[in-house]
């Protein structure tokens, strides 16, 4: 039997075959070490053999004239999908030769960094890659060998959260978060800015991360002119969800003149019950989801009244917090109904927030240029998973329903008489 590989040939005779499949019959695991150590040996010795011409090519040349061989030594090299092979690399008197095969200070594959360099990325800290490496792929993994693999995956993923925006998106979803930053020795704490698109297709689509830049409004303007530059037609824009950034509201409704713009429940609800004494907050809340998941902006309208009234003046000020973004909280019902639950929150950008945030809690702090990559490559997984369902899908309501990124669409059922009773 006659097995080709490339520039590799394996030649197995009839006895041979027949005891290597008695091997295997008796211990498998040490037939597929034997095995495996073989096709390693083979591999070293045609890459040595390689190396060996390379130098003979080399030596060959006008310029080489005055030099000459002066012997090998070995070294260990990590291939990707062999693991760690010795091969002897040659050596020449002037020490000119330069070998493009196996470069002089490359211990690794550069294939095989670029997937360390990834699962870092996933979230998997370096000492951890250290004892995957050693254990699985026989390479010792340094901090430096990921840290220097990690621009080789920064080209395609940040030129994509560049890439020009082709597409009429008439919903974007912008939110704001903080990731610990290490700047000339120090780490602090730095917003990064978020601008998820909804298309014609109501599938959701990363516009936009920009980290290391202030949670302003007049900061977010740059950034929505900066998505006006790449193609956005800011016409098909109509609606946008976010946070209560002060002036926020009024930039978005600026750059994009034919949009309404809806408050994040989530948000609002949340500084609303901060705002609640203790002993009402219960009873607030059950209230409060009664506008949240009204089934029309009339009805929304007159659970807020009911619970304006129900409050009194004991809960004024969580009342008020509520009050003063009614408008924007109840501007989704303008939209289908099987809309509403992406338009009633910017979750979908807490998503991409989570996500980045589990990753770089293996790397504690991270560089500019680390996070960058960082969330270019967390944004693209989001993306290839968001493109596949509609926002209006039943498996994406069925996803919330089951604890997924959003809110969980539910009816109150706790009567707030009673909870105020109690």
């Amino acid at each position: 039997m006659r097995l080709k590989l490339s520039i590799v040939k394996f030649e197995v005779s009839g006895p041979e075959l027949k005891k290597a499949l008695e091997t295997f019959g008796h211990n498998r695991l040490k037939a597929l070490e034997t095995l495996v150590e073989d096709a390693r040996s083979s591999v070293a010795g045609v890459i040595s053999q390689l190396l060996a011409a390379e130098m003979t090519v080399f030596l060959g040349q006008p310029e080489q004239s005055d030099n000459k061989k002066n012997g090998s030594y070995e070294r260990d090299y990590a291939f990707k999908g062999m693991g760690t092979v010795r091969i002897r690399m040659p050596t020449d008197r002037k020490s000119r030769f330069k070998s493009l095969i196996i470069p002089k200070h490359e211990r690794m594959d550069p294939r095989l960094s670029e997937d360390l360099a990834a699962l870092h990325l996933a979230g998997i800290s370096t000492r951890m890659l250290a004892v995957m490496g050693q254990r699985i792929l026989g390479v010792e993994v340094s901090h430096q060998t990921i840290s220097a693999a990690l621009p080789m995956l920064a080209g395609e993923a940040t030129k994509w959260l560049k890439r020009p925006l082709t597409k009429r998106y008439w919903a974007l979803i912008v939110d704001g978060s903080f990731f610990h930053i290490r700047r000339r020795g120090s780490v602090e704490m730095e917003p990064s800015l978020v601008v998820l698109g909804i298309d014609e297709t109501n599938r959701r689509s990363i516009l936009a991360i920009e980290p290391g830049t202030r949670d302003n409004a007049e900061t977010w303007r740059h950034l929505f002119r900066d998505l006006k530059a790449r193609g956005l037609d800011a016409s098909a824009v109509k609606i946008g969800v976010m946070d209560g950034l002060p002036g926020l509201e009024t930039v978005f409704r600026e750059e994009f003149p034919e949009s309404v713009t809806a408050r994040c429940w989530f948000h609002a609800m949340g500084n609303a019950l901060a705002k609640t004494p203790k002993r009402l907050s219960e009873a607030f809340h059950v209230l409060a989801k009664r506008v949240m998941y009204a089934t029309s902006e009339q009805a929304a309208r007159d659970a807020f009244t009911a619970l304006k009234e129900a409050m009194g003046d004991d809960a004024a000020r969580a009342v008020a917090c509520l009050e003063k973004d009614l408008d924007s909280l109840v501007s989704h019902y303008a939209f289908p109904e099987r809309l509403w639950r992406a338009l009633k929150t910017s979750n979908a950008v807490e998503r991409i927030h989570k996500e980045v945030k589990r990753r770089a809690k293996a790397m504690e702090a991270m560089g500019e240029t680390t996070l960058s990559i960082l969330v270019a490559f967390t944004a693209l997984r989001l993306e290839m998973k968001w493109q596949r369902r509609p926002i209006d899908s039943y498996e994406t309501k069925q996803l919330g329903r089951k604890g997924g990124a959003g809110l969980v669409i539910q009816t109150p059922t706790d009567s707030p008489d009673d909870v105020l009773l109690n």
